[in-house]
Parts: structure tokens; C-alpha cells; sequence
């Protein structure tokens, strides 16, 4: 329940109930056994979130772990391939960023 309140703040643009709800869900077991591109879809969404208050590195952990659990929610969802871009555009890109980008094609 507490991941589809995450996911409902999130996609109402309320990033901070997001991000904080989002601490609690990840700490526990269930979030664990959860089918791997579930979690990686949550973490893309999650990665949204932080982008909303401006923390890129939030976005990047989150992006690369999402890469690490379900690599096709990274490389082929059109919400991921936006939030990549948009991190890849600091200077420099935070760790592991630059090389999804490059993966999905957004960068060279």
C-alpha cells in the first residue's frame, strides 16, 4: 500500500511526500521481493521525484539502481529516457548517468 501511495504522490507532482514515503517502502523486506521490474519501474518514478526538487544525485542513485534490477525499464520507458536526459545535462553528469545515456543513445 505505502508503494502505491508513492507512486500517487509522485504522479501528482508532490515530490516531497514522495521521496519521504519513498524512504520508508525501500527499507522494507516486501519492496525486496517484489518482481524485479517493479521495482525497477518504481525507481524510475522515484528518480522523477527527485529530479521535481532538484537533487540529481537522488535521480542518479535511483536511476541506476532501477538499471541494476530491471535494465528494460531503463533503456525503453519514454519517462526514464526523460528523466536521463535531463540529469546527462549537468556538468558534469553524476556517476553512472552519463553512461545510461549513452546506452539509450542520448549522448555519445
Amino acid at each position: 500500500m505505502d508503494l502505491a501511495r508513492v507512486l500517487s504522490a509522485a504522479q501528482r507532482d508532490d515530490a516531497d511526500e514522495a521521496l519521504q514515503r519513498h524512504l520508508t517502502v525501500v527499507r522494507r523486506e516486501a519492496f525486496r521481493r517484489l518482481p524485479s521490474e517493479y521495482r525497477g519501474a518504481y525507481l524510475v518514478d522515484v528518480a522523477r521525484a527527485y529530479l521535481q526538487v532538484g537533487d540529481l544525485r537522488g535521480a542518479a542513485r535511483a536511476l541506476v539502481g532501477a538499471d541494476s534490477v530491471a535494465p528494460a525499464e531503463v533503456r525503453c520507458r519514454p519517462l526514464a529516457r526523460t528523466v536521463i536526459a535531463e540529469i546527462a545535462r549537468a556538468n558534469p553528469a553524476p556517476a553512472g548517468v552519463a553512461r545510461l545515456a549513452t546506452l539509450v543513445g542520448l549522448a555519445r
